[in-house]
C-alpha cells in the first residue's frame, strides 16, 4: 500500500502543483529569452567599454612615464645649465679682478732711481 500511496498520490501532488502554480506560456519564453539577450548584449558592452578603458589607462600610464622621464631629462639639463652659468659667473669674476689689477697696475705711478729722469 505505501508504495501505491508514492507512485499514485505522489505524481498526482506533484501534478496539482504544477497546474495550480501555472506553466509557461510561449508568449512567456520569449519575453524572457529576449530579457536575457538584452542582458547579455548590456554585459557585452560593459565589457567592451571596460577593455577600452583599460586600454586607455595603458595608455596614459605609458605618457605618464614619458613625461616623467621627460621631467627628468629637463631637471637634468637645468642643473648642468645652473653650473655652466655659476663657472661663467666666476670665470667673468676672475676676468674682472684680472682687469682691476692691470688698472691698478697701469695707473700706479712709475718710481724712478736717483738720478734718472721720467
Amino acid at each position: 500500500m505505501p508504495n501505491i500511496l508514492r507512485l499514485i498520490v505522489l505524481p498526482m501532488v506533484l501534478g496539482g502543483t504544477l497546474l495550480a502554480g501555472g506553466c509557461a506560456t510561449k508568449e512567456d519564453v520569449q519575453a524572457a529569452q529576449a530579457a536575457a539577450d538584452m542582458a547579455r548584449a548590456r554585459a557585452d558592452a560593459a565589457y567592451d567599454a571596460a577593455q577600452s578603458a583599460g586600454q586607455r589607462a595603458d595608455q596614459a600610464n605609458a605618457a605618464a612615464g614619458q613625461a616623467q622621464q621627460a621631467a627628468q631629462n629637463a631637471q637634468t639639463a637645468a642643473q648642468s645649465a645652473t653650473a655652466s652659468a655659476e663657472q661663467a659667473r666666476d670665470e667673468a669674476q676672475a676676468a674682472q679682478q684680472r682687469e682691476e689689477a692691470a688698472r691698478a697696475q697701469a695707473n700706479r705711478p712709475t718710481r724712478l732711481a736717483r738720478g734718472e729722469r721720467g
